[in-house]
């Protein structure tokens, strides 16, 4: 099986990759944002962005890899090729590393991620641009294993894209390292 992981910021493109990648070479896709939503719901709470993030690091107080654990348990066997996304600690990079998976790690410019995650209007992305910033800065640095540590998880990544064209240009620039690592 070939497996991708991918981490990045929010509004960083993660979500166009995994989408080209599946449309165009056949990944199928495991979302933990979709498992923790799910989670979310199940306890009666709102699937937003912060009840998904206290979920995850629930998970992690469990064990550094537990909430990749328990997402990976749900691929399918079956499945030649498959999209893992996203990790946000070090831990869950190098989880995915361990079962022979390439992470790619994605990051843009703050305001240009804000204004992509304001127009795509989906539920865990209705915030204010000062609060998508204190989430971010909140996310990015951590030294308690069960909470996210972005900044890490993205320096652990076997490929680093930086989004700041169109969306033509990620896809080029993602087939490229793809290629020259003979996942595609």
């Amino acid at each position: 099986m070939i497996l991708i992981g991918i981490t990045g910021t929010h509004g960083a493109g993660k979500g166009t990759i995994t989408n080209y990648l599946a449309r165009e070479h056949g990944f199928s896709y495991v979302s933990v944002s979709e498992f923790l939503a799910r989670e979310a719901e199940r306890g009666g709470m709102k699937p937003d962005r912060h009840a998904r993030r206290a979920i995850a690091n629930q998970y992690r107080t469990k064990g550094p890899t537990a909430l990749m654990e328990a997402a990976y348990a749900t691929i399918d066997p079956r499945a030649e090729r498959v999209i893992l996304e996203p990790q946000y600690t070090p831990a869950e990079v190098a989880y995915m590393q361990e079962k022979g998976g390439v992470v790619i790690a994605l990051d843009a410019d703050l305001r240009t991620r804000y204004d992509r995650v304001h127009v795509r209007g989906s539920m865990k992305d209705d915030v204010s641009f000062e609060e998508f910033k204190a989430s971010q800065e909140k996310e990015m640095r951590s030294d308690d294993a069960s909470k996210q540590n972005l900044a890490r998880a993205m320096e652990a990544a076997d490929i680093q894209l930086l989004n700041d064209g169109t969306v033509k240009e990620l896809e080029a620039k993602l087939l490229r390292k793809l290629k020259s690592r003979e996942l595609l």
